[in-house]
């Protein structure tokens, strides 16, 4: 799917949103972690998030290793 996310056609985009009453409990992390062990199995080399500069979970994603790799004004492709 050519989302807002896509790198190319062999990098899987996806999203996760959270209820507010339901960050900071590390759910977000867990959700992350778990994914990235799904693509491990099914042998993905990477994947990618598309994230508005703004949004609170940017510092989650780089901290558990997404790297920025592309911007526009709004967005990060991470």
């Amino acid at each position: 799917m050519n989302d807002y996310g896509h790198i190319d056609d062999d990098t899987p985009s996806f999203a996760i949103s959270l209820y507010k009453e339901y960050r900071d409990f590390g759910i977000g992390t867990a959700l992350m972690r778990e994914m990235f062990h799904v693509l491990k199995i099914r042998v993905y080399k990477q994947a990618s998030i598309s994230v508005q500069k703004e949004n609170y979970a940017v510092k989650m994603y780089l901290k558990i290793g997404f790297e920025i790799v592309d911007e526009n004004d709004e967005e990060y492709i991470i």
